[in-house]
């Protein structure tokens, strides 16, 4: 998830790609597979909207990691996230996502409008 206007206002990504509830994940994590010889599908609202091998990603695993690692301290157990490589659709309350990768399983999450405070 990235919150478009954030990301044209902060260069670093970090506020747009990692507020609370923009990294789903789950029910379970797999461990011990080659991302090399898998294939991702993302779907909205049940139709195929970016489909590829997900050995052929602008930047592999391997790549990110490297990257990371040069100014972050990484642990066993840290889970990096490394996106797509399409345009991304915009989502709306009440979509439903789903991300597919074979090996894996489905992660399915229906979008959820901002909740909204007094102040407000």
């Amino acid at each position: 998830m990235t919150e478009r206007d954030w990301q044209k206002e902060d260069p670093t990504n970090l506020r747009a790609k990692n507020a609370d509830t923009f990294k789903p994940m789950g029910p379970w994590i797999v461990t011990a597979i080659e991302p090399s010889a898998m294939f991702t599908q993302v779907r909205l609202n049940g139709m195929p909207v970016h489909t590829f091998p997900t050995g052929q990603m602008l930047f592999s695993p391997g790549e990110v990691i490297s990257a990371i690692s040069k100014y972050n301290t990484l642990s066993p157990g840290d889970v990096i996230w490394l996106g797509t490589d399409e345009v991304p659709q915009n989502l709306l309350a009440g979509d439903v996502i789903e991300i597919e990768i074979n090996g894996i399983g489905v992660l399915r999450n229906r979008v959820a409008a901002e909740a909204q405070t007094e102040a407000e």
